[in-house]
């Protein structure tokens, strides 16, 4: 080892204890709100099981290869994300492939902390019981005077930033890995008694039908590229965050089985998210309307009109806070890790330092929804599906054969596996996310 690799050896930066605590805390970063706002209403939009169906093809050729990518460069290394493409390529612009996942892995928290303090709010709501034999109009209210009180959004933020820091300051075992351990869980258990709860409504099989049914007249070309999209945006790729947590592995574990079930645990709370959503809304004939406007107008109406709805509102909430939690601290781990590594400054003074600088810059998104929005279109348009499409292309074109074979094998991967996965890194998914970016400039 030469003297400069020894003096810029990273500290403080830990392991995961186990594939069972990656794998959770990975499925955790994938995990975010569009799961629950986002997913079911393009899957009934665009053609219900028809939609599924595309969307699981989209998840293995398209979402599996670029995570086991990710996976598999920051396992390589050992690495923070610019890090790790200064080891793999020293000198080459392909640093800045990891310099974006940074970037956006910031710009993402400055907003996204903003709508977890919306989320925060109305898990206080719920636990007030402040739904209940109230009139639609002035529950679906609520949401608009949270969006006309800077000061309440702000509270809340800051709520939701400390959340997020004081975990990450606490490490890879004892705060991130142990917060995975708990919220994961937590939140499988939360959606699994709701869904027994909105399977007994009147609304269960309208809700079903809307998601399920195959309706492959509705399934057009930009129903696929939802499918496509949604794939991508939903497995928190291309922010470095897979490369970062893949980072703190050990080399026994097997990234095709672990990006499999990632990318599943992932699917699966997104449709048993609709599953919860769906049979309420149509049980009260509401409007299955996208966005915020579902989980923050829509719902709570439907919570204010169920048997124990405030009981019901306060799971939702809860579910929804763990969901939001586990993404952000992925995102803060992310410019954590640069910090770490290459500055080789302690764990907790640069999670509460950057931390505290990305609460400050998310305040004008509290204050005006144009620029929360404006930060949205520049992370999900731009950075994203750039920084996805340079891993790509740096794992399937730019590493060598035996870089790419010597890191996969090392799990115990037989060489079909291996094959398939090579031919679609390299040939699929750089069109594929090459098309999703296209997709998002308005050019189809």
């Amino acid at each position: 080892m030469s003297q400069r690799e020894a003096t810029s050896h990273p500290i403080e930066r830990g392991n995961w204890s186990s594939v069972l605590g990656f794998t959770l805390a990975a499925i955790g970063s994938a995990i975010g709100l569009g799961n629950v706002w986002r997913f079911p209403y393009i899957t009934g939009k665009y053609g219900g099981g028809a939609f599924v169906l595309v969307y699981i093809g989209c998840v293995l050729a398209v979402g599996i290869p670029i995570m086991l990518a990710e996976f598999l460069i920051g396992r390589k290394t050992q690495r923070n994300c610019v890090g790790a493409f200064q080891k793999l390529r020293p000198g080459s612009p392909w640093v800045v492939t990891g310099w974006l996942g940074v970037i956006t892995g910031f710009v993402i928290l400055s907003y996204y902390s903003v709508v977890g303090g919306w989320v925060l709010h109305y898990a206080f709501l719920s636990l007030k019981n402040s739904f209940t034999d109230r009139p639609p109009e002035e529950v679906s209210a609520m949401f608009s005077g949270l969006l006309g009180s800077p000061f309440l959004q702000i509270f809340w933020h800051t709520i939701f930033m400390l959340l997020t820091i004081i975990i990450v300051a606490r490490g890879i075992y004892g705060g991130i890995e142990r917060g995975n351990k708990i919220m994961m869980p937590a939140l499988f258990l939360l959606l699994c008694g709701l869904l027994v709860y909105a399977l007994q409504s009147d609304g269960a099989k309208a809700g079903l039908d809307f998601l399920l049914s195959p309706r492959w007249d509705q399934m057009s070309p930009t129903g696929v590229l939802e499918a496509l999209g949604q794939a991508f945006f939903s497995l928190s790729l291309g922010m470095g965050a897979m490369i970062t947590y893949g980072s703190y592995l050990r080399g026994e574990a097997n990234l095709f089985r672990s990006s499999f079930y990632v990318a599943i645990g992932d699917t699966l709370i997104a449709i048993l998210a609709g599953f919860v959503i769906f049979p309420l809304v149509f049980t009260f004939n509401l409007e299955p309307s996208a966005g915020p406007g579902l989980i923050f107008q829509t719902l709570p109406v439907a919570f204010s009109q169920l048997p124990a709805g405030g009981l019901v509102a306060l799971a939702f909430f809860s579910l929804l806070t763990f969901a939001a939690l586990t993404s952000a601290i992925s995102l803060l781990e992310v410019v954590v890790a640069y910090f770490i590594d290459e500055k080789r400054w302690g764990r907790t003074k640069t999670a509460w330092l950057i931390g505290g600088i990305i609460f400050l810059c998310g305040i004008p998104s509290a204050v005006w929804g144009y620029f929360l929005g404006l930060m949205d279109q520049i992370a999900t348009n731009y950075l994203l599906p750039i920084g996805a499409l340079l891993i790509a292309i740096f794992t399937g074109w730019v590493l060598t054969h035996s870089e790419r074979r010597s890191e996969f094998e090392s799990g115990e991967i037989r060489a079909l596996p291996y094959l398939s996965w090579s031919f679609l890194i390299r040939f699929v998914s750089p069109v594929a996310v090459a098309i999703i970016f296209i997709y998002k400039l308005g050019i189809f």
